[in-house]
């Protein structure tokens, strides 16, 4: 007797047969017949048996759109932390580039002051290089440029000289910084021309 037949045993009916070679059974799984209906007894109509189909059919294609719904819902929510853990971690990193430009500016005015002493001068520009380079590389650019058009986005005039044509930068009084293509700082300059 085998292990199959022990457990057969357990069956009040003893009316369940498992086969040694399963191979006989391939092909059968894929044939659907619906022969009970809810209350055990054998459906003998033919229209009870489509109608049977029909609603379980529709059942089916209702669990289905929840799926796909909840499916979809749960890839949108996925979307939106990542994006919120993104957008909360550039906030932060600007914080902290915000808080090192006041650092910056110190190293440009003593560069501005070292000129009498070329060995300062040389490693005042190595550190101011090696930030500038680093933060850079993670999104930061100057705006520090003089004989450019005035723009009122990322330029901040704090003098102004009567000229011809239209207003020109002549001088960058201290730089001004974007950060990912957005004006954290603007450039404080002088403004030459009509503005």
């Amino acid at each position: 007797m085998s292990e199959f037949e022990n457990e057969n045993s357990e069956f009040p009916d003893g009316n369940i047969e498992i086969p040694d070679d399963l191979s006989s059974l391939e092909g059968e799984g894929e044939v659907i017949e619906a022969e009970l209906m809810s209350d055990g007894s054998v459906i003998e109509d033919e229209s009870a048996a489509e109608d049977l189909v029909e609603k379980l059919s529709a059942e089916r294609d209702d669990y289905l759109k929840a799926l796909q719904q909840t499916a979809a819902d749960f890839d949108n929510y996925r979307k939106r932390i990542t994006k919120q853990f993104q957008d909360a971690g550039d906030q932060k990193v600007e914080s902290l580039v915000t808080k090192l430009l006041p650092a910056l500016d110190n190293i440009e005015l003593a560069l501005a002051h070292s000129k009498d002493n070329p060995e300062l001068a040389s490693a005042l520009l190595q550190i101011s290089s090696g930030l500038l380079d680093i933060l850079t590389k993670e999104g930061l650019e100057s705006i520090s440029t003089a004989d450019v058009d005035f723009d009122p986005t990322c330029h901040d005039a704090v003098m102004h000289e009567p000229g011809e044509g239209t207003a020109q930068v002549s001088e960058v009084l201290r730089s001004g910084y974007k950060w990912k293509q957005r004006v954290i700082r603007p450039a404080m300059v002088k403004v030459v021309g009509q503005g």
